[in-house]
């Protein structure tokens, strides 16, 4: 009897250190950032003849509370998007031949008819730019970037103990991106493949997750579609969804000869209980379904629920054993 008041004394206190231990506040951080300038559109697609040229422009514009205008100078970078995991990544690059591969020809196409200017508060820039387009040039895509940076005439002054306590003004240089994602016509490519589509059984906080990971084959780029829905875990398909996007699915752009994961995400979910989860992924002609009951709940809840499962063991263990004992002792 003494022991088992011992270790429901035991439990109880590591439960409430439990508790403790598990409950806290997350507090965001705000930042709040002031643009020097702004270009648009931030990315364009369009359809490249072979032989022909095309005119194309952006635009740079400057914010209204800016106190002066703004010199800045435009160039040609090249856009990458690196093959990867979780961690995949649109890269932006400037000229560099590491970084350039037939899908980056372009570059050499663009010609920039505005290389420079100043935008003044409150005004808009057309910055102007052709394409020629060489008549051998291949079916497929073509990336590039227009780049607009300012002249850094923006500086800061700080304090530093490493300049023995001398003012420093540092020089804050900008630069702002358009992409162009060309398809030059002609006879294309279009495969692909969606190497993965997972469901976690398990979601411990943070909403009800799915992830896939699509590997685009074909030499030119394209959207890929990807549609959650959330039923409990005892209704049909049928019936209607607790969450679902799709009338208005994520859609991510992924480009040729390279791979994209991507997590599609309920980020409302109730924080505790068992749900039906289906994810849809298409591109091209290609279809994944992936449907899975999953369990929601906080680790600090399984934590506890766990240790109430060993301690009802435990003690109906210590209970049987008692009561064999208990004969032999009379």
């Amino acid at each position: 009897m003494k022991r088992s008041k011992l270790l429901l004394t035991a439990v109880a206190s590591f439960l409430i250190a439990a508790f403790a231990f598990c409950t806290f506040n997350v507090f965001a951080e705000e930042s709040v950032e002031s643009s020097a300038m702004t270009v648009s559109p931030t990315y364009q697609k369009i359809i490249l003849t072979p032989g022909e040229t095309y005119n194309g422009s952006v635009k740079v514009s400057r914010p209204n509370d800016a106190e002066s205008g703004l010199k800045y100078s435009v160039s040609i970078g090249s856009f990458v998007q690196k093959s990867s995991g979780e961690n995949s990544k649109d890269d932006y690059d400037t000229v560099d031949t590491e970084t350039k591969t037939a899908y980056n020809e372009i570059m050499d196409w663009i010609t920039i008819l505005d290389e420079e200017g100043v935008v003044e508060p409150n005004n808009v820039d057309t910055i102007r730019f052709t394409i020629d387009v060489p008549k051998d040039a291949p079916a497929g895509g073509q990336y590039a970037t227009i780049n607009v940076q300012d002249d850094g005439s923006t500086t800061t002054e700080i304090n530093n103990s490493d300049t023995n306590g001398k003012n420093v003004n540092i020089q804050n240089v900008t630069r702002i991106s358009s992409i162009i994602y060309a398809e030059v016509a002609g006879e294309t490519n279009k495969s692909a493949t969606i190497t993965e589509n997972s469901i976690p059984p398990f979601s411990f906080g943070g909403g009800i997750s799915a992830s896939s990971m699509v590997k685009n084959e074909g030499n030119v780029h394209t959207d890929a579609t990807y549609t959650l829905q959330v039923w409990s875990a005892f209704a049909s398909e049928s019936s209607e969804e607790l969450y679902t996007n799709a009338e208005d699915p994520e859609v991510h752009l992924i480009m040729p000869e390279t791979s994209r994961f991507v997590t599609a995400t309920w980020e409302n979910a109730p924080a505790v209980g068992l749900f039906r989860v289906k994810q849809t992924v298409s591109i091209f002609d290609q279809t994944s379904e992936i449907t899975r009951i999953v369990l929601v709940c906080p680790m600090w809840l399984l934590f506890v629920i766990l240790i109430i499962l060993f301690f009802i063991i435990f003690w109906l263990v210590s209970r049987s054993r008692a009561r064999k004992k208990a004969p032999k002792e009379q």
